[in-house]
């Protein structure tokens, strides 16, 4: 049945019809499936999948990043699903999963776009609202990450990395512009979400891949930020070397 709705997916498309429906064409080759939002496909001219693979030594058409920006970890996982159930790339062993920081973005701009106060306030005057975001987006996360275990792959799941401070480029505040302060602020809510990204791994059983934790070997040199919440390419560089302290590589297919 499901290779049938791959065939019937990829008719449509051939004929014009259900543009809607896109799904990539089926690709045995692929064994690292890099999933997630602009952390994995980003602004930059260099994502991390890109060095990983090269560090891992795995020949190009073994890896696939599959990376949406702008994306959250609902919305990540109804993709995901569609690509599982339509055994898009039947032979992925090594599921690279980094998603939800658009989620606690789109908080932020419904609740406190400005970032004037911060979650560790005792002002602050969203805490149940925030409670309830972060217990959607810890289930999000851990659906995934069953449905990419359930299909056979091992799973391996990131943490978010503080935001460049001192770098006012930031197309995710109003303005375009991150001021000290708001990047304080921001940070305390990215820690918030790495709390449960850990507890998401702990529930099931996934290689936490401890991004945050070398937060300052990213700060150290400003030139690994694309922006203010985005890597240039030597920022990838060392998110790929940590990858690769925790990734078991697999081969390819014969």
């Amino acid at each position: 049945m499901k290779r049938l709705t791959v065939l019937l997916v990829t008719v449509l498309l051939a004929t014009g019809c259900g543009s809607d429906l896109f799904l990539p064409t089926p690709d045995p080759a692929v064994r690292y499936f890099a999933f997630g939002d602009s952390s994995t496909a980003g602004p930059s001219s260099r994502d991390y999948p890109d060095a990983l693979r090269e560090l891992l030594d795995a020949p190009p058409e073994t890896f696939v990043n599959e990376g949406n920006g702008g994306e959250t970890a609902t919305e990540g996982l109804d993709r995901l699903r569609r690509l599982i159930d339509n055994e898009i790339y039947p032979n992925a062993a090594v599921f690279l999963y980094w998603e939800s920081g658009n989620d606690i973005a789109d908080f932020i701009g419904q609740t406190d776009p400005f970032l004037l106060v911060s979650p560790d306030s005792p002002d602050y005057p969203f805490n149940t609202e925030l409670t309830t975001a972060l217990d959607d987006i810890q289930t999000a996360i851990e659906s995934a990450l069953q449905a990419a275990r359930d299909d056979g792959m091992t799973t391996y799941i990131a943490t978010y990395f503080a935001l460049a401070p001192g770098v006012t480029d930031c197309s995710a505040l109003p303005f375009n512009i991150a001021l000290p302060l708001q990047t304080d602020h921001a940070d305390v809510y990215i820690e918030r979400l790495n709390a449960r990204i850990r507890l998401a791994a702990a529930a099931r059983g996934a290689t936490l891949v401890d991004i945050a934790s070398f937060s300052g070997s990213l700060q150290a040199d400003l030139n690994n930020y694309f922006n203010c919440n985005h890597l240039s390419a030597s920022g990838n560089e060392i998110v790929a070397r940590i990858f690769q302290t925790k990734v078991v590589p697999v081969p390819p297919i014969p």
